[in-house]
């Protein structure tokens, strides 16, 4: 990539999920997909993407569709620790637009105009100067900010920017993923893949396997717990097959027959990454028990999953029947 020297312009601030196994991933896949698809289309002004992550995040943001021009890694992983280093780069720019939450604590010292693209309000530092013109998603991401005293304006132009993504998702093939045929393939989605509790997917898969589906699982690579899936499943004598992936879930959709969501808090990140997934005709399927969201309650959550999966199967052209029916 091409070095990128302070100039007058616009400047996009942006992060993806780090590749790296046990990595604290600062990034989310929903900012990431937005800012590229926004440029991509003509619907922000073009400019300089500024890529905030570790090493591996290049190859998650070309996977996304991002292209940028300079990457910084963050200090300990920590952004606040780059203000210095982004005031210099951003002190000849008219605009500066931030695409995620978590890096709003970078704009402090900008003097050029000032966007949060907000997706996931509740990791926005806890002040966000009244000169930051905030973008919103949702409404309750609109009301958060509202409640904490800031100006939002509740954007519908970006999101129908993700409607169509699986059109242009790489070609993939089940069969190079080593996923069987007549076999039942569900994935974990959150916007942030270290979100997922592999372990506790690992359990559910084989509550769900027991009650007699024919199951391939797939988690992230950076899935929180990855190795005491991998013994929960050998315990359980492999009757399931558990893959790993290092792509971003979003890139492999045509592979699932539903996706699990563990952490739906209704946010815009929450609310964008189950429309993308839905517009490419891949059930989200929300797992929420009582005041608590996640695997965590499994073996509660089995039971409305397997009334959904049994209705999906019964709506199947091509039926994949479970055992126990």
């Amino acid at each position: 990539m091409i070095s990128l020297a302070p100039q007058s312009g616009v400047i996009h601030l942006v992060s993806v999920p780090s590749a790296m196994p046990n990595a604290h991933s600062l990034g989310r896949i929903v900012p990431a997909m937005l800012c590229a698809k926004a440029l991509e289309h003509g619907h922000t002004p073009p400019g300089r993407v500024i890529l905030i992550g570790d090493s591996s995040c290049e190859s998650q943001a070309k996977l996304l569709g991002l292209d940028w021009d300079l990457r910084l890694a963050p200090p300990i992983g920590e952004p606040r620790l780059l203000r210095r280093k982004i005031k210099k780069l951003t002190k000849d720019a008219s605009r500066v637009i931030c695409w995620n939450d978590e890096l709003a604590e970078l704009l402090p010292g900008i003097q050029a105009n000032l966007n949060l693209m907000s997706t996931l309000p509740s990791q926005a530092p806890a002040y966000v100067s009244k000169r930051v013109d905030i973008l919103a998603f949702e409404p309750g991401d609109r009301d958060h900010w509202i409640d904490r005293g800031n100006s939002v304006t509740l954007d519908t132009l970006l999101p129908p920017l993700l409607d169509n993504i699986a059109d242009s998702s790489r070609s993939i093939s089940r069969s190079t993923m080593g996923i069987e045929p007549k076999t039942m393939c569900i994935g974990a989605l959150a916007d942030r893949p270290s979100d997922v509790d592999a372990r506790e997917l690992a359990f559910l898969l084989g509550l769900l396997n027991a009650s007699g589906y024919n199951l391939t699982g797939i988690v992230p690579e950076t899935a929180s717990h990855l190795a005491a899936a991998r013994r929960h499943h050998r315990g359980l004598g492999s009757r399931f097959h558990l893959l790993v992936a290092s792509d971003p879930i979003t890139t492999l959709l045509p592979a699932f027959d539903a996706l699990i969501h563990p952490c739906f808090d209704g946010s815009g990140s929450s609310m964008l990454i189950e429309r993308m997934c839905e517009n490419a005709d891949v059930p989200v399927l929300r797992l929420n028990q009582t005041t608590r969201a996640g695997l965590s309650r499994a073996p509660g959550v089995a039971g409305p999953i397997i009334e959904q999966l049994d209705e999906m199967i019964a709506n199947s052209p091509d039926p994949l029947e479970p055992t126990h029916a």
